[in-house]
């Protein structure tokens, strides 16, 4: 019994993979020594997003999907660029605070001027401080205790942060 359900398993399997192997199938035109970039997916919670690392080189074909690549440029001989520094500021998803200029207050919140890094000056932004007391406090705080005579001069009426 057990040897008739294990042929008729074998025989449907078979059946199935060579109805399979006869479907038209995408083929990739990429083979061994093309230059490709290698995409992995970078972990966000709230949007998928591609980290791009090459050039790099096909060095075997696996399957139709899956290759295997050679990165060309070492990683420890790539040295920092503008180019480079715009990519490491945007390259997670996210922007990172560069510097904090000078505060406001304005209809009854206080803002900070931020520069972002790999922007321009230009493009600096006015921020609520609440919203940077919750994004980057270690930094917020200091920037407060090294400008508190500053904001104190500004704003002598009101309770600055």
């Amino acid at each position: 019994m057990h040897r008739k359900v294990a042929v008729r398993s074998d025989k449907l399997r078979q059946q199935a993979r060579g109805c399979h192997d006869r479907k038209s199938q995408v083929n990739f035109a990429i083979s061994v020594g093309d230059f490709v970039l290698v995409g992995s997916v970078v972990n966000l919670p709230t949007k998928l997003a591609l980290h791009w690392r090459g050039p790099c080189q096909v060095t075997r074909v696996i399957t139709d999907h899956v290759k295997e690549t050679e990165q060309l440029v070492p990683p420890y001989e790539v040295t920092v660029t503008e180019d480079l520094e715009a990519q490491i500021a945007l390259g997670d998803g996210g922007l990172h605070v560069e510097r904090l200029d000078e505060a406001r207050f304005v209809d009854d919140q206080h803002q900070v001027l931020g520069k972002l890094l790999g922007l321009d000056n230009e493009e600096s932004s006015l921020e609520p401080a609440a919203n940077l007391l919750d994004d980057i406090p270690v930094v917020f705080r200091k920037w407060v205790a090294a400008n508190k005579e500053d904001l104190h001069k500004d704003h002598a009426s009101v309770n600055v942060f």
